[in-house]
This record gives C-alpha cells, structure tokens and sequence, in this order.
C-alpha cells in the first residue's frame, strides 16, 4: 500500500514516489489518440493515508467501457467508469473523491481506509498534449502540465454541486521536453507558481500546484495546476556478465531502471545473453565507469552492481564508486572476498566510513540460491536503500548477518552439518552434496602447498593470485 499526506498545494516530497502517470503509458494510450471523443482519462492527484495506489497512477476509459490501467486495484473502478462516462458525455473535467466506505461497507470507498482523490478528463482536451508526447518520442523524459478544476463534482460515488465561482478561461496543457523551461507565456500566467512547477518538472514525479491571486488581501487559489514529470530512467551499471547478471539485469529492466551490462570478455557480454540489457558493453569494468562518470551518466540516483569476483576489475569500480553520492553499489562474493575487499580499499586510501556503504555480501537475507533467486534478494535490497526502508522491513541484509549466505539457517552463528554440505572456496557458499568418503588410515595425509603472499594493492591490478571466481584471460 502507498502512503502519504495529502497533496493539496505543492508538498517537497510530492514528486519523489509515484504511479504509472499519463507519460507512463504513452504507448498504451497511443491508440486512444485515434478517436479522443470516445475516451477520457482518470488520474489519481491527491491521496491521504493507506491506498492501492499512488499520485499520478492512471487508466483511460472509452465509452462503450473498456478500460486500459488501474486506479485502485478494484476498489473504486466501477465509480470511475461511471465518472468518465460522464466527463465523455458533457466534455468536461471532473475531480471525484473516495474515501473508506461507510458503516455499512456498501458505499463506494477504499476498504484500505485511505482517501484519494481523482481528476478524470475527456481526451479531446488531451489529445493534443498526448499525440505531441507520443510524435516526440519522449520515451525516456519529459513533463505534461494542466490544469484542473478547484471543486470536487463527485464526492463518495456521488454528484456535488459545484461552488459559484468567476469563469476564468482554462490554460491549455503543457508539455516539455528534457530540460526545456517553462513557456513564458505559461510562466507569466501563472506568476509565482511557476517556481514550485519548475520543481516538480527538475525532480521528476507528480504534484498539485495552487496558482493564487496575489493582488487580494486573502490571496485566494484562482487555479490548480497538476504537475506529471519524468526524469531520465535510473540507471543500473552491473559490471561481470553471468548467469547472475542475466537475472539482475532482466528484473531491473522489468522495474523501470536502465540497465547496462559491462564485462571484458566479448563471450560473456553479448546481447543474446541478457536480453534485458539495454546496452551490453564489452569494456574494462574501470575503464568502462570512469567514462561514464566522465560523460555525466552516473548521479544519485545510479547503482552499481559488481559480479565480477576479480580484483584486478572489481578494486577500480568500487573505489571510485564508493567515493560518490550513488543511489546503491553493491558487490557479489563471499564474505572472505568482501574481507579482502576491505583490505585492497582501506589499505589503498578509501575511507572507511565510505567503504562501510558497500552492501556486500549483496541482497537481502532471503536464503537465494538461484541467480532468478538472488536477482529479486538484489532488487529488493536496492529499493528498500532508495526508499529508506532497509533498515524497518524486518529482512536483514546480508552484510548485517553472518554464516552461509546462501539457503536457511536457523540461526546466524548456525554451522553447517560437516556431513551434508561442502566448502566451496570459490563462491564462499555451502552447496549441498553427498558424505564426503573416509579417509584411509594407512594413506598419509596430503600436505596442502601454502598459499602465496596476498599483496596489498590500491587498485588491485597487480594481484597474481589465481583465487578469482571468474578467469579474464
């Protein structure tokens, strides 16, 4: 369930969280343009306490009733079907409020105990708006700005007179491209409004905006703005390609987020092998971030994945990664590997304070064992971190824990039955697998040949040992 206060005035968090707006479904929509006189459009603007769904969630709805979204996951949508029925048959906007239903459970409402408060819209004012969206290809950004009415016609599944007001003509819909201003005209229309606008549009996200006559004593709202923007998709880097990043970068891209894949070796890093990529790059994982950073690709709101297990192309990408104000970096490996981690970084200048906001061993707590296992454990790491809930959901993160990281333990200082799991040094797992056969006593032990020194380097480039997971060359 989604949660927030209500929206009614620009709020700062406003635009942080929100659904599946107009520009979401762009391509949803885009057979809707065809006929706008038999369609309109229902969009969540305000909502108070638990709801389905969150600001700027929307669906269409054509007048013989098919219906293409979702508002409330069932509760109110029999209400809104009729509400556009409506809007389409008088060509005229309407803003419907729904709240908990009444003693009698019988009323329209959300059985969640929330309020939210919906602006449904005849297409015909929109199809401009939508067809120039669409004609744009801005697929990855932009921003629809309108205006909607100050009274609510329909309040709990029923009509409600409307307040007598000044007639004032509406502005027309807005809509921007990737960093383009507010029109001037639409600026001076809306005077100092357009700052708060202009706020919502650079954060990305949805918010209701009060234009108020500043030239009465009273200031009173003369109009409301709805503001829907979106921002560039964020990105996911994953440097190291196997069957892990196969699994990460196809749930990422089922998310949202822009998904390049890294890893030196052409055999890995092919397109066939991660169709949910957008971009497989077959680089040095360092170099491949360094020029990306240098570019201006990566900002807060970026996460970095590190599969890679070597050193050699692991060390680069986590010391400069870690230095920045990223959204998530994360890092496979056991957590043997993650000590090392440790010491190559510290040891080579990272702070440690920095070096601490690595999640590694990576993902939550959840016993993962398969890459589609450990891919939604990942994920579902990465959105509590950028909701702020990694440490309230009750699952730990794995870098919190201690023992296997992989499958169940009762306990985090359980230890494994020596008779029914295996060591493996590589992954720093235990893999199930048959007794291990006794030794025989008139054999002499094996001498195991001691490992050779493990330098300390600041980039990891001039390690020799063979113990990587991974083999580059």
């Amino acid at each position: 369930m989604a949660s927030s206060r209500s929206n009614l005035g620009y709020l700062p968090g406003a635009a942080e969280r929100t659904g599946s707006p107009v520009l979401d479904r762009l391509n949803a929509y885009s057979s809707t343009v065809e006929s706008p006189d038999r369609w309109a459009v229902a969009t969540v603007i305000a909502v108070s306490g638990s709801v389905p769904r969150p600001i700027g969630t929307s669906m269409a709805v054509r007048d013989d009733t098919l219906t293409i979204g979702s508002i409330s996951g069932g509760c109110v949508e029999s209400a809104i079907v009729d509400a556009a029925l409506t809007a389409i048959t008088g060509q005229r906007s309407l803003v419907c409020e729904f709240g908990f239903s009444d003693e009698s459970g019988l009323s329209v409402g959300l059985m969640c105990g929330g309020d939210i408060s919906v602006l449904i819209e005849p297409l015909t004012s929109l199809a401009e708006a939508v067809t120039s969206l669409i004609d744009s290809d801005r697929d990855d950004a932009g921003a629809l700005i309108r205006e909607i009415p100050l009274d609510v016609a329909m309040r709990g599944g029923e009509l409600v007179a409307p307040e007598p007001r000044a007639v004032r003509a509406p502005l027309p819909p807005v809509t921007l491209g990737p960093g383009d201003p507010l029109p001037q005209a639409f600026a001076e229309a809306v005077g100092t409004a357009a700052a708060p606008v202009a706020e919502i549009v650079r954060r990305g996200g949805c918010g209701i905006v009060a234009v108020r006559d500043e030239t009465r004593p009273d200031c009173p709202t003369v109009r409301r703005l709805f503001v829907e923007s979106r921002r560039p998709r964020a990105r996911v880097l994953i440097y190291g390609a196997n069957d892990f990043s196969t699994a990460i970068a196809q749930a990422a891209s089922f998310l949202g987020l822009h998904v390049t894949v890294c890893d030196a070796r052409p055999v890995f890093a092919t397109r066939a092998r991660h169709p949910g990529a957008h971009e497989v790059v077959v680089d040095r994982p360092g170099e491949h971030f360094a020029r990306e950073c240098a570019a201006g690709r990566v900002d807060s709101r970026t996460a970095v994945i590190v599969l890679t297990h070597d050193p050699r192309f692991d060390l680069p990408v986590l010391d400069r990664a870690l230095r920045m104000d990223l959204a998530y970096v994360g890092a496979m490996g056991s957590r043997t590997t993650h000590e090392r981690r440790a010491q190559e970084l510290v040891h080579g200048g990272l702070p440690q304070t920095a070096f601490d906001a690595l999640h590694s061993p990576i993902g939550l707590d959840i016993g993962a064992r398969t890459p589609q296992e450990v891919a939604v454990a990942v994920l579902a790491e990465l959105i509590a971190v950028t909701t702020g809930r990694a440490t309230s959901a009750g699952i730990p993160e794995l870098r919190h824990t201690s023992g296997p990281i992989h499958g169940s333990r009762g306990s985090d200082s359980a230890a494994p039955d020596p008779d029914h799991a295996t060591s493996d040094p590589d992954h720093g797992t235990l893999s199930a697998g048959p007794p291990a056969p006794s030794p025989d006593p008139t054999t002499p032990p094996r001498e195991e040949p001691a490992a050779p020194p493990h330098p300390l380097h600041r980039l990891g480039t001039a390690l020799t040992r063979g113990e990587a997971m991974i083999s580059w060359i």
